[in-house]
């Protein structure tokens, strides 16, 4: 029996693994091998989703990195903190690669704009949620509702920024900055590193490039498209950080919260894994940047969110 050196989440088929041990991971008969010693534990590639590399003594072989990387299973890479500092994606992973790019190159700038004003709303209305959630009363929390209902095409007055300021001071207190290097920020960094890896996966899965944002310009950002859509979705992790983190933010809370993605969410009244909430909320981003739909669904933060391993 292998030792414990990597934690398998596992559901329907999929799995993150986390590499976290001194290991050889190679390749075998379309399997990641990982070899300890004399000892090994081979995993099929189909039932992988996303793979952690989060020790740095660890050996990974060329053919398992392209082999993961060609059937767009995400690959994260941690420092020597266990810190997400980067993730691999294929150039080309969509059969109609060239057509996707022309769609996004070709997005029509008052989409784009008016897309980032509803991205904005849905934001705060999750900020909103989370408050409510977690039975956190404030008189100030009157002014995000007025945040969320002057929202502009393009949020021309910044909004989002000033929401989230006012947001944090009410969920974290009135001292607390974005800043400043504590548990708690460290614990929101990587719990956003995980979804914003999500996301990336799921923008190159449809052929289009995170380079590419519809707000996000930042000329050396390689995900301005991946920041742009993870908005709605960072309060979820900020429930995950409120609820779990005081003065430290250990290895053992790194584990557990990479599994946030595993955790159940409500979209319009049905409820649904947070990796397949975020999936089906950027498909609708993508049809109306593609002037297609013009609804978006609905993430209902207010019913709950149900962690992965609870009834």
């Amino acid at each position: 029996m292998v030792a414990a050196f990597f934690i398998p989440v596992a559901f329907m088929g999929w799995k993150t693994v986390i590499i976290g041990s001194e290991c050889t991971v190679s390749l075998t008969l379309n399997r990641m091998k990982i070899t300890i010693g004399n000892q090994y534990q081979n995993i099929p590639l189909t039932d992988l989703n996303t793979v952690i590399f989060s020790h740095d003594k660890t050996v990974i072989t060329i053919p398992v990195l392209s082999k993961l990387v060609e059937n767009n299973i995400c690959v994260i890479i941690c420092n020597s903190k266990n810190d997400p500092i980067g993730i691999f994606q294929p150039f080309n992973n969509h059969s109609l690669v060239f057509k996707q790019l022309n769609k996004q190159i070709n997005w029509k700038v008052t989409r784009k704009k008016h897309l980032w004003k509803h991205i904005v709303e849905q934001k705060i209305q999750s900020e909103l949620d989370i408050l409510k959630l977690l039975d956190i009363r404030d008189e100030n929390a009157i002014m995000l509702k007025t945040y969320r209902d002057s929202v502009y095409n393009d949020d021309q007055t910044n909004r989002e920024a000033v929401s989230a300021r006012l947001y944090f001071s009410i969920l974290f207190g009135k001292e607390f900055t974005r800043e400043e290097p504590t548990a708690v920020n460290y614990a929101l960094n990587y719990g956003y590193k995980i979804i914003a890896s999500y996301i990336s996966k799921c923008i190159a899965a449809r052929g289009l490039l995170t380079q590419l944002g519809i707000h996000h310009i930042g000329e050396s950002n390689p995900f301005n498209l991946t920041y742009d859509f993870i908005e709605p979705f960072r309060s979820i992790v900020d429930a995950w950080v409120y609820l779990y983190i005081q003065e430290t933010f250990t290895v053992t809370h790194k584990k557990e919260l990479i599994d946030i993605l595993l955790a159940k969410v409500s979209v319009d009244g049905k409820w649904l894994r947070l990796s397949f909430a975020i999936e089906k909320i950027i498909d609708s981003y993508i049809a109306y940047l593609n002037e297609g739909t013009e609804s978006s669904p609905l993430l209902e933060l207010t019913q709950g969110i149900q962690l992965y391993g609870e009834e």
